[in-house]
């Protein structure tokens, strides 16, 4: 039996990571008779050397989210470690025998940010070149050929993706820097969440909640007048809130539970608010109703994702642009046809190249 390898960010205490490292591995066992474990990766730091100031320090210290925030995090790691070991996630697993190495998904090659990704050589083949070794759904994240370039390490990242077998990435930002880096076309895929169908795991893993609105947020992302906006609208229309993966304070619960019962969370929720990327597959995944906020910071990649799936109707500026949403059912017709026709593009990727 081949043996197949994925290093991607499965360790990180967060739902998005979790569940597509966990679809990816199901995706490549539906394909065909292969054995599959995760494998980890050596952390090598960030090219960013510059430390957090006194002043920023402290005043996120001080912000009255941070202890409960961190005490949420170190629940929500405690338990996820749990629901890791039932996926293969146990003991660490470096340089493993395999025979093909799927580098992704997630932002495995957005080496600008810090702990725990960085500039880590292994996330981009080193140390498998004599295996098989190809990308799925990869990200840089922010990271450009320009910055790469900048921290001196653009021709060294060059020589490692060209060594890669094939490439496949979920983003344009990624597309456009593996072609300016080497000259490589790589193919664009869908994040593993979208591409398994969590079928079994759904009728699993279930809730009788009702109710309530989600909020899928970063702690301390959203702004006051965000949150204050959020609570008087949920009090207009008698709906508990509900914070999920992340604390925030606004929320009457803070969940932390299986991450395979997210997908029936977010079903029986009557709406979701989200800022970030997995939020929004989350929703669109489950055909729920959902706005997602963009910002500066991730516009180019949700643009991206919701023009994809045919859903820039969700998207939202301005917080107070989330009740306008609310009246408005989806039709989810046309973005279940991309995901279909999507899915079939993933699989034959994955046959043939492992």
């Amino acid at each position: 039996m081949k043996k197949v390898g994925i290093m991607s960010m499965q360790r990180i205490v967060n739902y998005g990571s979790f569940l597509q490292a966990y679809g990816l591995k199901k995706i490549i066992e539906f394909i065909g008779e292969y054995a599959v474990e995760f494998v980890d990766y050596e952390y090598e730091g960030a090219l960013d050397k510059k430390k957090e100031s006194k002043k920023s320090r402290l005043k996120r210290h001080l912000n009255p989210n941070y202890i409960p925030g961190k005490v949420y995090t170190k629940k929500c790691a405690k338990k996820l470690k749990n629901d890791l070991k039932n996926i293969g996630v146990d003991e660490y697993n470096y340089h493993p025998d395999i025979d093909t190495l799927v580098i992704g998904s997630d932002e495995v090659f957005n080496c600008i940010q810090g702990y725990p990704v960085g500039y880590s050589k292994e996330l981009f083949g080193k140390n498998y070149e004599e295996k098989n070794v190809i990308s799925y759904a990869a990200s840089f994240g922010y990271t450009t050929a320009e910055l790469l370039e900048k921290y001196g390490v653009a021709d060294e990242v060059s020589n490692m993706l060209s060594k890669f077998y094939n490439l496949s990435v979920r983003d344009q930002n990624s597309f456009d820097t593996i072609k300016k880096l080497t000259n490589r076309e790589a193919q664009m895929h869908l994040d593993p969440v979208l591409m398994y169908d969590f079928k079994m795991e759904m009728k699993k893993y279930t809730t009788s909640e009702e109710g309530y609105i989600i909020v899928y947020a970063y702690t301390n992302r959203l702004s006051k007048q965000e949150e204050k906006y959020i609570k008087t609208f949920a009090k207009k229309y008698n709906k508990k809130i509900y914070s999920v993966g992340n604390y925030n304070s606004i929320a009457d619960k803070n969940i932390i539970c299986n991450p395979l019962k997210v997908f029936s969370l977010f079903k029986n929720a009557d709406y979701i608010i989200t800022d970030t990327f997995h939020g929004t597959i989350f929703s669109i995944k489950t055909n729920s109703k959902f706005c997602t906020i963009v910002r500066e910071s991730n516009k180019n990649k949700l643009k991206a994702l919701l023009s994809h799936l045919k859903r820039e109707d969700r998207m939202v500026n301005e917080i107070n642009d989330i009740e306008k949403l609310y009246d408005i059912e989806i039709d989810y017709h046309d973005t279940n046809e991309v995901i279909k026709r999507e899915r079939k593009r993933a699989v034959q990727y994955l046959k043939e190249n492992l």
